[in-house]
């Protein structure tokens, strides 16, 4: 400062002042903005200006060449798609449908229930007997006289309606077969019955029944059942055979030739000819009944009626 002149020392005091005068001013400024309310603002809108029209200057334009149009693809037609093959399905084998079971039935008779018998005559039905007797004889026991065949007369004897009676002359025995042969199918299982009573002034009688699978036309093949030895006191009794299987017939029809044909003719087809339709086999079966007195007397009859014949088909 010593070395300043008068002149600069004022100078400096002036610009010293100025300074602070202008901070002074930008203070007192910053106040004022600080405590004064935000103006509000103005929405400026620019004034327009004429603007000079250019001017037009004519340009040359090239006629423009059309264009052909272009061909387009024809459209794809909408193929459907194929259906998928299904996948074989397994199918079962046919169940086979189950046979019936035969059932049993009667075998028709010629009459069973002994109607129309006359004296040693009995419908649908063949008889024979042992006969040894001769007149003069002097064993009754082991003396059989020829049967007589009628229908019953006392009703105490009947079983069902008409029946039949076999007896012989008083103080001699009797011993007879009856029989008849029916036709049933082969294979069968047949079993005979028959209803019986009897009547003996002292003892009784011995009757059975049975019957020939094999259909011999009378009773030396039977199979017979249960014997039973009857009289008065044990009323009706069923007789029943033994169950047996019915044989099949033996076929004796004769064979046709078999004729060699002629080299020298023309062959012909053979007439083709239907199948045979598949028939049962048939069989014969004989149903017998026996009748005997144990002992020879004044009375000995033996009653017989219902004769009936079961068979069952085979399966």
């Amino acid at each position: 400062m010593k070395a300043l002149s008068r002149g600069q020392k004022t100078i400096l005091i002036i610009l010293a002042i100025l300074d602070v005068s202008v901070i002074a001013g930008l203070s007192s400024i910053v106040i004022r903005s600080m405590r004064a309310p935000l103006p509000t603002p103005v929405n400026l809108v620019p004034t327009s200006t004429a603007v000079s029209k250019p001017r037009e200057v004519p340009t040359w334009t090239p006629t423009v060449e059309s264009t052909p149009r272009p061909t387009l693809p024809p459209r794809a037609t909408n193929t459907s798609t194929p259906t998928a093959t299904p996948f074989p399905t397994h199918t079962p084998p046919p169940t086979a449908t189950p046979k019936p079971l035969p059932t049993a039935g009667p075998v028709p008779l010629g009459n069973a229930d002994f109607d129309y018998i006359l004296p040693n005559r009995i419908p649908g039905w063949e008889w024979y007997a042992y006969v040894n007797y001769q007149s003069g004889a002097t064993d009754p026991e082991n003396s059989f006289a020829e049967p007589v065949f009628t229908a019953a007369d006392d009703s105490a004897r009947q079983i069902h309606g008409s029946t039949l009676k076999v007896e012989t002359v008083r103080w001699l025995k009797f011993r007879t077969w009856v029989h008849q042969t029916v036709t049933v199918t082969a294979g069968s299982t047949v079993q005979f019955s028959i209803k019986v009573n009897a009547f003996s002034s002292i003892d009784r009688l011995i009757v059975k029944a049975g019957v020939d699978p094999t259909g011999q036309p009378h009773c030396d093949n039977v199979r017979w059942g249960e014997t039973w030895r009857i009289n008065q006191d044990d009323g009706i009794i069923t007789l029943t055979s033994p169950r047996v299987v019915v044989a099949a017939m033996e076929d004796e029809s004769t064979p046709t030739p078999t004729i060699t044909p002629d080299p020298r003719e023309r062959g012909t087809p053979a007439p083709v000819e239907p199948p045979e339709e598949e028939t049962d086999l048939l069989g014969k079966v004989t149903i017998c009944f026996y009748a005997e007195p144990a002992y020879p007397h004044i009375n000995n009859a033996a009653f017989f009626d219902q004769a009936q014949l079961i068979a069952v088909p085979p399966r």
